[in-house]
């Protein structure tokens, strides 16, 4: 079957450029170079559909099945939400997953929202599919100052560059953020 890497890179482009975004600014929303996503634009043929693909496409709210649709010459189409399917909102954003614990619950709920990434875990083969992400939710300290939450987001930056460098320490080292 032959898919048509330049159409999906194509979609990609327009999406990027309606959202009025820049390609290093998307290239950091879903966690990969400028690079990737220049290469993806110009339609560079991949081996298979990546992590970075599904990010892109949860990115602009796109169906899961758009990335599938597009590379076989059709367009990508937006995720449908309905009352029926949309998770109940939970402080703001989708709701908690059951399974979380209630410390971590109580943590999402409290405090002004600072930030929140999705990192990829490296893999030992260097597969670009990760087997596994982290979600870091990054919230100020409840009735925090503008400045506080400004002095919040420089801190966890600096934190978020060094859980983000590709050598993140030896293997098995612990992260700890820079003070």
């Amino acid at each position: 079957m032959d898919r048509d890497w330049a159409k999906l890179g194509e979609a990609v482009r327009h999406a990027r450029k309606s959202a009025e975004l820049k390609q290093d600014e998307l290239a950091a929303a879903v966690n990969v170079s400028r690079a990737t996503i220049q290469a993806i634009e110009r339609g560079d043929s991949f081996k298979k559909i990546t992590h970075t693909h599904r990010a892109i496409a949860a990115h602009f709210g796109w169906d899961p099945g758009s990335i599938e649709a597009t590379l076989a010459g059709g367009e990508p189409s937006p995720a449908e939400a309905s009352a029926d399917t949309a998770p109940p909102a939970f402080n703001g954003v989708a709701s908690a997953p059951e399974d979380l614990p209630l410390r971590i619950k109580a943590a999402l709920a409290d405090g002004p929202l600072v930030d929140a990434a999705v990192i990829a875990l490296p893999t030992e083969d260097g597969d670009e599919d990760p087997d596994a992400q982290m979600v870091v939710i990054v919230r100020g300290r409840r009735g925090a100052s503008d400045e506080q939450l400004r002095r919040a987001m420089l801190q966890w930056e600096r934190t978020e560059a060094s859980l983000r460098r590709p050598e993140g320490g030896a293997k098995g080292a612990e992260v700890r953020p820079e003070s």
